[in-house]
């Protein structure tokens, strides 16, 4: 008989991914000087940034690559300093098999990337569940994703949660993975349609150094223009002209590779005025909260292997979800979604910790929570050059994903994992429509794209 302890059961996973690398010289970055009209200017160094620009770099054309905060990796970083040890403040696994070529980089660049424990364990009211549970809480996910599957299917665009027959008593845990784990948002803001087109996945890897890190080192061939803030992209002229808080940049074309939340709420102008089409799609794939409360746990109380996901079972929407001893310390997360994790964000900084204490207390004991140590919680969704962690569609918007494929202008195309059909909110999504972005401007200005 299957064992039936999670095998694996989510349609989405944390922003993960990867894409096709190829060798980039260090001689052939092309990268413009501080004057001077580049082929491609990049507005972003996240993930699709530096994808895009490798990518550019090795047709041999120039590009200003431009990044708004003191760092690369958009919505992917790694911190060593708050506990001491690497901490994925973002994206904390890459799923396969998208990732393998980046995991394949990685390792040559001798980043420790091994594969994740295989599905995770299940807690109920204080114990590890039985397996009557585990085979009732699979088959509800499944079940759950069934029915927002076959609704997106058959073309029905509406709010996820309007999809679900009942569940029965399982039914907020599962409407938990299936929503803000998989989606960062709850199920009545969730588009049946975008959640239809997300891609399986078989498995993850985990960068023992941080996936912050793995994409860094993919950044540092490259010349990045830091704490440069575009404020406006301007189609109208001979050139495309970039505003920014350093000046005034042009070039023949540009990528677009930051959140569409920054465009809507006017970080980021485009100028004309984006037609009613791309201005629809910035402003219904928006993006969702998705937060991870760390903490410290000494002398590893429950017997958790490292790297474990636990799930617990839910009473309601306040839910979460804990992966242990990160990279074999005593690090653990305590992942929280959706509205929890917006409100988490809108609260006082300690509210954070409180919600992990009581979390422990509840599902351990007292005595447990108890050694709890210290805590390090991310708020995405206040992050000025992000305002949210990743992308889903609204419901009844599904199909609008297609705008950020287009070309606008003949000049200007979208990056970044909202401009991905299937892989949206990951960072293999994010990687490949970097690269699939410089092929069209490559083909914009008359170059060749393999």
């Amino acid at each position: 008989m299957t064992d039936p302890r999670l095998s694996p059961l989510t349609r989405r996973a944390f922003l993960a991914g990867g894409a096709a690398l190829g060798a980039l010289p260090l001689g052939v970055t092309r990268a413009l000087g501080q004057q001077g009209e580049a082929d491609v200017i990049i507005i972003g160094a996240g993930a699709a940034g530096i994808s895009a620009a490798r990518r550019i770099a090795e047709a041999g054309r120039s590009y200003v690559l431009i990044e708004a905060t003191n760092r690369v990796g958009g919505r992917t970083v790694t911190d060593t300093a708050v506990f001491g040890v690497p901490l994925d403040l973002g994206a904390a696994r890459l799923n396969m098999p998208a990732a393998r070529p980046m995991a394949a980089y990685g390792r040559a660049e001798g980043l420790d990337i091994t594969r994740a424990p295989e599905g995770g364990r299940l807690y109920v009211n204080g114990r590890e569940a039985r397996d009557t549970d585990y085979e009732a809480f699979v088959a509800t996910v499944r079940r759950a994703e069934r029915a927002i599957g076959a609704a997106g299917d058959a073309g029905r665009d509406m709010p996820a949660a309007r999809a679900l027959p009942d569940l029965g008593p399982w039914g907020p845990t599962a409407r938990f993975v299936v929503g803000p784990i998989d989606c960062a948002k709850d199920l009545d803001q969730v588009s049946t349609v975008d959640f239809a087109r997300a891609e399986e996945r078989e498995g993850e890897e985990i960068c023992r150094q941080g996936i912050g890190t793995l994409v860094a080192q993919l950044a540092r061939p490259l010349t990045v223009r830091l704490e440069t803030v575009a404020r406006s992209v301007e189609l109208t002229g001979r050139l495309v002209t970039v505003q920014t808080n350093k000046g005034t940049l042009q070039g023949r074309s540009v990528i677009v590779a930051v959140p569409p939340s920054v465009i809507a709420n006017g970080r980021l102008r485009i100028l004309p005025n984006l037609q009613p089409r791309y201005r629809m799609a910035v402003e219904k794939i928006t993006l969702g909260a998705y937060d991870h409360i760390a903490f410290r746990l000494p002398r590893n109380p429950a017997g958790f292997a490292a790297d474990e996901t636990i799930y617990f079972k839910a009473d309601g929407p306040r839910a979460y979800m804990m992966r242990a001893r990160i990279g074999g310390t005593d690090l653990y997360t305590l992942d929280v979604a959706g509205e929890t994790a917006a409100g988490l964000a809108n609260a006082a900084p300690e509210a954070a910790a409180a919600f992990a204490k009581e979390a422990l207390t509840r599902e351990f004991g007292a005595d447990t929570a108890a050694r709890m140590g210290k805590v390090h919680a991310t708020r995405w969704s206040k992050e000025p050059y992000a305002l949210g962690a990743f992308s889903c569609a609204l419901p009844g918007y599904g199909n609008m994903r297609r705008a950020f494929i287009e070309t606008v202008g003949g000049r200007m195309v979208f990056a970044g994992e909202h401009a991905h059909e299937t892989l949206w909110g990951t960072v293999g999504g994010a990687w490949l429509s970097g690269e699939r972005a410089a092929r069209q401007v490559l083909g914009l200005i008359g170059v060749r794209s393999g």
